[in-house]
């Protein structure tokens, strides 16, 4: 874990600040940590901030904090590590939360084990990165990298999207009528409903097959289950 290599971290994954790297601080990459025991997020804090070309700018208790500071100045960040282990059985809900103050940076989710909460987060929100906290802050340095270059990353040891949920008839047929290029509106006439009542069959076929909008939606269409009824 994070927490526990702190003692044994390797002196070569911490080089001294050298004069040239505090004359050249715009050029560093700022994380902003939220949540987490604030001794943790001070000794990962430290340790972050002695890699090269990283500082970590501001570190805050929970993202009620964080948007207390948001509302007087946002912070400097071009990654945020939200530790999703503070918000058990929440997490979808403390990530929009982050995504509604629209810092414009990168979201990575630290967690203990990639639960099937965490795993149907990240398939359906804009999440950049998964890291576990038995990883070594090396690892997690490279990760940052990696994710500052454009990609995703996540841990090796689960699968991109959760298990696929049969759809019911009614949401299998919306999401065919979606695969032949109709709006929302359209279904709705066509199936006699409303639009608000489609709005909610798609966000529960989203959630139902880890999709994150209708593209990869319709893409699975073709892996779903029988539907149920």
């Amino acid at each position: 874990m994070i927490a526990a290599t702190l003692a044994s971290f390797s002196e070569t994954c911490m080089p001294s600040i050298s004069a040239g790297r505090l004359a050249s601080r715009e050029r560093e990459t700022a994380l902003v940590l939220v949540g987490g025991p604030r001794l943790l997020r001070a000794a990962v804090g430290g340790l972050i901030s002695a890699q090269p070309g990283m500082r970590v700018t501001s570190s805050l208790a929970s993202i009620d904090a964080l948007e207390a500071d948001c509302r007087l100045a946002p912070p400097r960040c071009d990654v945020a590590l939200l530790d999703v282990d503070d918000y058990p059985g929440e997490c979808a809900q403390a990530v929009d939360r982050l995504l509604s103050l629209d810092l414009q940076c990168k979201l990575v989710l630290l967690c203990t084990e990639a639960s099937s909460e965490i795993v149907l987060c990240a398939s359906t929100r804009r999440i950049d990165g998964v890291v576990l906290k038995e990883s070594s802050v090396c690892e997690l340095r490279d990760a940052i990298s990696h994710i500052l270059r454009g990609h995703a990353v996540m841990p090796s040891s689960w699968r991109a999207a959760p298990e696929l949920v049969a759809l019911t008839p009614r949401q299998y047929e919306v999401l065919k009528l979606i695969a032949h290029g109709h709006s929302n509106e359209e279904i709705a006439e066509l199936l006699g409903v409303r639009p608000n009542t489609i709005k909610f069959h798609i966000s529960e076929i989203f959630r139902r097959l880890g999709a994150r909008n209708r593209i990869e939606a319709i893409a699975r269409l073709e892996a779903c289950e029988a539907p149920v009824r």
